[in-house]
């Protein structure tokens, strides 16, 4: 699986993007809902922050992946039942949404002091974090049983764009990551954390992605980690994608502006100048060995436009000079990088 490295938007100034909030009207459990989701290859969650791009455009699906259904249970709990049978029962309301017990194949916990996931409204920078205590019964029966004891935390680390399979472009998406870190009783104890992070976008009531792992350390024992990834397809089929932010134009130092749009990492020095263009930007970068170059520019929606150089170049300095094509409008590109096996996303504006 090839390595991303996602960069955030270096002009800060230059564009607008409006806050994504989780609240119980856009973004709580509905009862009578289907979500359903495809399982991709396993990807780092990649940097936290405002205005971030992540691009999971190049993920291979691994399978159909699993539905998760939504349904009224007892007292105003509501029900969602995993593709693999398991019930996991959540209070929902106008104030928070709290996982309160599970019950699946082999498997049984009760919560007697249950876990808040999201406290709403929910945005970036929000955060909350509790302790949890659990019985937990194992077998086919759940005839074994045990305590679990431990943390929680919740955050809204970064928002940005979500570039995902299929060409879907998804902009004021919220990420909040997750963590569960507790003990498990039974005939030793097993320390467990889990990490989970899920991306929200406007116009879409469940996470548009999701990955995560899990350790589980036995006493004396070697550490385990399982990890997946996987995207929602339902609602991504059937409604278009949040519609561009607002792009404006700042009077900004040419010396800032070259600072702004420059990066340096062990693999390749690289920096895009002008940054807003127009009839033309300049891409230098440096290499430290020699390398496999592919350099495209594309659309936010992914679509392909031209590319800059697809070739094996020498260590050291190289530079590139783009001209727009007249069918070029003004707008937000993408300008992908990939040296070797090392990916680069740089967000571009046209004037």
């Amino acid at each position: 699986m090839r390595t991303l490295f996602i960069f955030g938007f270096l002009l800060v100034s230059s564009v607008t993007f409006a806050q994504p909030v989780l609240t119980y009207r856009t973004h709580g459990l509905k009862a009578g809902e289907n979500n359903s989701m495809r399982q991709v290859q396993y990807v780092e969650p990649g940097d936290a922050g405002a205005m971030q791009i992540w691009d999971y455009t190049l993920l291979s699906p691994l399978n159909e992946g699993k539905t998760e259904t939504v349904a009224q249970g007892e007292s105003g709990a509501l029900n969602v039942t995993a593709a693999d049978g398991g019930v996991f029962t959540y209070a929902c309301n106008e104030e928070a949404n709290v996982y309160e017990s599970y019950t699946g194949p082999g498997r049984m916990i009760r919560f007697e002091q249950p876990i808040t996931k999201i406290r709403y409204p929910f945005g970036f920078g929000a955060t909350l974090t509790g302790s949890f205590s659990a019985r937990c019964f194992y077998g086919a029966n759940h005839e074994m049983g045990g305590n679990m004891a431990g943390n929680y935390s919740s955050e809204a680390d970064a928002y940005g764009v979500l570039l995902l399979p299929d060409n879907v472009t998804l902009y004021n998406v919220l990420r909040v990551k997750t963590k569960e870190s507790y003990v498990e009783e039974l005939c030793n104890n097993t320390q467990v954390e889990l990490v989970k992070y899920l991306w929200y976008a406007e116009g879409y009531r469940y996470p548009v992605f999701v990955t995560w792992n899990i350790t589980y350390t036995p006493e004396n024992g070697t550490p385990t980690t399982v990890n997946e990834s996987f995207y929602t397809t339902a609602t991504l089929a059937s409604t278009p994608a949040t519609a561009a932010p607002d792009i404006t134009i700042t009077a900004e130092d040419i010396t800032e502006k070259q600072i702004a749009n420059t990066i340096v990492a062990p693999e390749v020095t690289y920096s895009v100048f002008p940054n807003p263009y127009n009839s033309y930007f300049h891409l230098t970068y440096t290499l430290e060995k020699e390398t496999l170059v592919d350099i495209a520019l594309f659309s936010t929606s992914g679509q392909y436009i031209k590319h800059l150089v697809k070739s094996v170049r020498q260590r050291g300095p190289q530079h590139i000079t783009y001209n727009p094509r007249s069918s070029d409008l003004a707008g937000f590109y993408l300008l992908r990088m990939t040296f070797d096996d090392k990916v680069y996303v740089q967000p571009l504006v046209k004037e």
